[in-house]
């Protein structure tokens, strides 16, 4: 997340030169304010959006034809929490219905002041929730992921702090699922210092378990079908200081998006139909009704988490930061694009990309709320993913159809987003990278600084190359067609993944017929089940009512389980009919 208060951007107006852009596959027009009480204006020039602009930008809401099984969001902070009474008297004001949520604290741990993160990252969520969602925080007082996401588990329903005693039958909403949303993230070649200046780990053996420990949790939450969404990282190409957002002349993903169980977001921006490549500035004016499409996002602008020299000079530049993984094994459904781009080990992120900024995201600031402030970052765009894919969930448990989950089924989340068959969900960002030290900000027809200017301030030594990095060392990540490291699959449209998973659901045309699973009812009467033994095909665990069969207890009769399995062509797996 980086904050820039309106009286720094009414100052970038008249101090930042010209921007430039870059070009996507598909174009929409930019969403109006409902309520132009919502609309933050610096002389001639609109500034930001809402949350309910960005949200019809991919297809939000959905529809629904009856209300959804009951499913959980939670969105996990780490030292911030938020003014809820702002939060929500701001939405109102901009003519959307929030929704309450349920503070879930760390045991032992003191509520934390409220901070910006979390102020953004309620913000995005609160006021699209989709129904019969209940919204949760998952709060911690440090720095510590593995208490964080354990806390999140707990704020599902997860019993206990052992992963590997963590199911889908624990989960409050079992039947919907849950999702868990997490804007935070360290750069995988600081995560030992990390755990030694920020956890106090000061025993290497220590830094290690701690590590595993937050993979383990991450592989429990899945196995039991928690989607956990990870922001990708605001540092671009990295070579930032401190050590926790990464290493000088060196390029890095970050983790824990870098998890092969989590869905890591990246960033975009919104360019004009002509953009052509360059990074954005904050002095650009939004135009409601304009043409725009999506594209990498790397803003020059006065607010930045990467220091050229820590703590004192701060480089002005942000992007959405992807790469390959040092630690993390490539997992298999990515295996069709690593080898497209000619990698062969290493998770890749991002998996996909929503709006960091430009425009930035209208909210309330976290210590005022009723002055309003400007936000970007993939800080907003993990969460907005987050709440899409609760949004499509909803869409298909009011159809009575089994929803996504993190779980590896037929309806796994990454395995339906790699599937070549809801390809057409994605708007294909093409161009741009996130190199925030390329010298094209700084020369050419769209730089957005000067040499003079960074040599000045003591950036770029007297061949205007940064003293921090080398052309060859930082070099970046470019979008391109397909899946790239700057932006992954692109940006996701909600309502056209939960209509190609709605289709996916009946049974094929052509193919076999569908399949009528029973067994006895227990001895408890409830068919609410975790029989593996019958998962076959890909399908998956739940799904059974209680009907009565002839063939029970020598032909006599009695209460049963059932479940009818269909197999889809799309999803190339038996489901579960509902």
């Amino acid at each position: 997340m980086r904050r820039l208060p309106l009286v720094a951007l009414i100052a970038a107006l008249t101090t930042l030169g010209p921007l430039g852009a870059v070009q996507a596959t598909d174009t929409f027009t930019a969403p109006d304010y409902a309520n132009p009480a919502c609309r933050i204006t610096a002389g001639s020039s609109i500034l930001g959006v809402t949350p309910d602009m960005v949200a019809g930008v991919v297809g939000l809401p959905i529809a629904l034809p009856a209300s959804p099984a009951a499913q959980t969001l939670v969105v996990t902070e780490l030292g911030q929490s938020v003014d809820q009474t702002g939060v929500r008297d701001f939405l109102a004001t901009c003519g959307l219905d929030s929704a309450t949520w349920t503070d879930v604290l760390w045991a032992g741990d003191s509520v934390p002041p409220y901070g910006g993160e979390a102020t953004l990252d309620l913000t995005v969520v609160a006021g699209i929730l989709p129904a019969n969602t209940t919204l949760k925080t998952a709060t911690v007082d440090d720095g510590d992921f593995l208490n964080a996401l354990v806390n999140a588990a707990h704020a599902c329903g997860l019993d206990g702090n052992d992963p590997a005693l963590w199911n889908r039958s624990q989960l409050d909403t079992p039947v919907g699922g849950c999702i868990v949303s997490m804007s935070f993230a360290v750069f995988e070649a600081s995560i030992g210092t990390y755990a030694l200046n920020v956890l106090g780990l000061t025993d290497p053996a220590d830094r290690v378990a701690w590590f595993n420990d937050v993979n383990i949790a991450l592989a429990g939450m899945a196995s039991s079908g928690v989607i956990t969404v990870v922001s990708s990282g605001d540092e671009g190409s990295g070579g930032c200081e401190p050590d926790t957002r990464g290493v000088q002349d060196f390029m890095a993903g970050q983790w824990p998006s870098t998890s092969a169980d989590v869905v890591s977001v990246g960033g975009t921006m919104w360019g004009d139909a002509s953009s052509t490549g360059g990074a954005m500035t904050v002095n650009d004016s939004y135009s409601p009704g304009s043409t725009l499409k999506p594209v990498t996002w790397r803003t020059w602008d006065l607010g930045s988490d990467c220091y050229w020299a820590y703590p004192t000079t701060i480089w002005p530049a942000v992007g959405t930061t992807g790469g390959v993984s040092m630690y993390i094994a490539l997992p298999p459904y990515q295996s069709a694009v690593a080898t497209s781009l000619g990698v062969t080990s290493g998770r890749l992120s991002p998996d996909l990309s929503a709006l960091a900024g430009w425009p930035m995201w209208f909210i309330p600031t976290f210590n005022a709320p009723a002055t309003p402030t400007l936000e970007m970052g993939t800080s907003a765009a993990a969460p907005l993913v987050a709440v899409g894919l609760a949004h499509v969930n909803a869409a298909l448990t009011s159809r009575g159809l089994t929803p996504l989950d993190n779980s590896g089924g037929a309806l796994d989340v990454h395995d339906v987003i790699y599937n070549p068959e809801f390809a057409s969900v994605f708007n294909d960002v093409t161009d741009g990278n996130n190199n925030i030290w390329s010298s094209d900000l700084w020369t050419g027809p769209n730089a957005v600084t000067t040499v003079g200017a960074l040599q000045v301030f003591g950036f770029l030594d007297g061949s205007g190359v940064p003293f921090a990095n080398s052309s060859s060392t930082i070099t970046g990540y470019s979008a391109g067609v397909g899946y790239d490291l700057a932006t992954g699959l692109g940006v996701p449209n909600f309502a056209r993944l939960a209509t190609l998973l709605i289709a996916a659901q009946q049974p094929a045309p052509n193919g076999p017929p569908p399949v009528l699973q029973q067994l006895p009812a227990p001895d408890t009467g409830s068919c609410d089940l975790i029989v593996t033994t019958y998962d076959w095909g890909g399908a998956s665990t739940g799904g059974w009512s209680r009907s009565w069969a002839q063939w029970v207890n020598d032909g006599r009769g009695g209460p049963v389980c059932t479940r009818t399995l269909v197999y889809s062509n799309a999803l190339r797996h038996w489901i579960v009919q509902r």
